[in-house]
């Protein structure tokens, strides 16, 4: 394996890892997930979860909600990077190219000027230029 596919491995592992860790993390620990997630959203997600039982009932099920998608995004992502694109593998290339768009959704709507914001153009970064660094090997240039 070429360093840069090492890199694109390491990369997009990293970025899948995080996820899973994250939606595991946050499935048990919802206070901790509310009180994180409140810098990227601009608004202190702490409170509304403590709100009337109707909000609290809501905030539970959102986090649910989006915990199980990471999870199963990023248990797929995780499938497609030490499989098919590592055996170079051109729709995995492709597949792939949802990292950065993700990333640039969410800088684009984070609050801006903090560390989440800020993180997401460098991720969205690294996965482009893994992406880019992997390109021949894909598509034969």
């Amino acid at each position: 394996m070429s360093t840069s596919m090492i890199f694109a491995v390491i990369i997009f592992t990293f970025f899948s890892v995080l996820g899973i860790l994250m939606a595991l993390f946050w499935t048990f620990r919802k206070d901790k997930a509310f009180k994180m997630l409140s810098t990227p959203a601009g608004f202190d997600l702490s409170s509304a979860a403590k709100g009337t039982e109707g909000l609290r009932k809501a905030m539970d099920f959102l986090l649910v909600d989006f915990t199980s998608q990471m999870l199963g995004f990023n248990l797929l992502a995780l499938l497609i990077i030490c499989f098919p694109f590592r055996n170079g593998e051109a729709w995995a290339w492709l597949a792939l190219g949802y990292y950065p768009v993700m990333f640039l959704w969410h800088y684009f709507h984070y609050a801006k000027r903090t560390f989440f914001s800020a993180m997401q153009l460098v991720y969205m970064v690294l996965a482009i230029l893994a992406l880019l660094l992997n390109y021949g090997r894909f598509f034969g240039s």
